[in-house]
This record gives structure tokens, C-alpha cells and sequence, in this order.
């Protein structure tokens, strides 16, 4: 089974007390119906105001509309309440990463990794971060992690090879390579195409 992607890995596994409003949420997802995945969190949320999980799930349904102030909000409330919920943390990180606040997010993922060491999101936003960041030593072990933990995540080990390959590691490079086209051939061609032109 593929893993899940980073973002609803956080926001969505495990979410919801019962089968019914697991199903929901899956199905809301599978449409992108982002908008119905606000109303649905709200609506669950007037019954269960403590369920931080509804305010995860608004805030992902947030950003993925690109709303990435009020998707911060939710998330830091969330954390406030349970300083423990990782996914909150990553979502929170990978928010400000996108609104251009790469240093903020680095801060908050690198609290996120003191928390859950076993969460392979948390890892790959890090990395996300500290790319954007122009720290691309840094972002390299947290994309290794990312792939240690969750080997058949291709994302994780194509940002690996693309880092690699940016900072000049070409035998490293290669390696992630041989790894990826294996994993995904579509990111596999994408990786050898930069290591090509960097070699020119």
C-alpha cells in the first residue's frame, strides 16, 4: 500500500470518533471538496468543542484552499489545548513554510521532531523548510529521515536527490536515483534530468 501523503497523513488518519464521520471525512478528500470539509468540521465541532480533531481537519481543509492565516490560527489553537497532536504541528509548519514564512516554519517542525521522532511528515516538511530557507545541509538529513521512516514515500527521497545533486554530492545523488526510478518512474526521470544538466 502506498503511504498516505504527507499533508492528509497529518490532518486526516485517525481523525473522527466513529466509522461514519471516518468515512465522511475520506470521501470529502477523495472530492477535494474543501468547502464541504469546513461545514462538516464546524458543524462537528458545535457538538464536540474540545475535539481538536475538527479543528485540525477546518484548518487542513483551509489550507489546502491556500487560506494559510486562518489555517495557522486553528492549528495554534490546537497545539495550545494538545501540545502532543504531531499532525497539528506539521500542518502549522507546512502553513507558514507556504506563506512564506520558511524560518517560522522551520522553528515549528523542529519542535514538531523533538516531540515525534517517528513521524516521517514532520521530517519531510523540515527538509521543505529548510530548502526554502537556503539550508540545504540541514534540509538533507531531514529528507533522509523522512525516507528512513517511510521508504516508499518517493517525494522524500526525489528532494533528496534533488539536494544532493544541488550541492554537488553526485555519487549520493546517483544512489537516491537508482532508489527512486525503482519507486516512481515519473520522479525518477524528473531526478535524472537535473543531475544531467548539472553535469553539463
Amino acid at each position: 500500500m502506498l503511504p498516505a501523503d504527507p499533508l492528509s497523513a497529518s490532518a486526516i488518519v485517525g481523525r473522527g470518533d466513529s466509522y461514519e464521520e471516518r468515512q465522511t471525512i475520506a470521501e470529502l478528500a477523495k472530492k477535494q471538496d474543501w468547502a464541504a470539509m469546513v461545514q462538516f468540521a464546524e458543524a462537528q465541532q458545535k457538538f464536540d468543542p474540545e475535539g481538536s480533531d475538527w479543528a485540525v481537519l477546518a484548518g487542513y481543509a483551509w489550507l489546502r484552499r491556500g487560506e494559510y492565516p486562518k489555517a495557522s490560527a486553528a492549528f495554534a489553537r490546537v497545539i495550545q489545548r494538545s501540545p502532543e497532536d504531531i499532525g497539528a504541528r506539521n500542518l502549522l509548519g507546512e502553513s507558514q513554510r507556504r506563506s512564506g514564512q520558511p524560518g517560522q516554519a522551520v522553528r515549528t517542525l523542529e519542535q514538531a521532531s523533538a516531540v515525534g521522532r517517528t513521524s516521517y511528515a514532520t521530517y519531510f516538511f523540515l527538509g521543505e523548510a529548510y530548502r526554502d530557507s537556503r539550508r540545504l545541509d540541514r534540509a538533507i538529513p531531514a529528507y533522509r529521515e523522512a525516507a528512513r521512516l517511510e521508504p516508499g514515500f518517493s517525494q522524500a527521497w526525489f528532494e533528496l536527490g534533488s539536494a544532493y545533486a544541488r550541492t554537488g554530492q553526485r555519487e549520493e545523488a546517483a544512489e537516491v536515483l537508482e532508489r527512486l526510478e525503482k519507486l516512481d518512474a515519473a520522479l525518477g526521470r524528473e531526478l535524472r534530468k537535473q543531475l544531467e544538466s548539472k553535469s553539463r
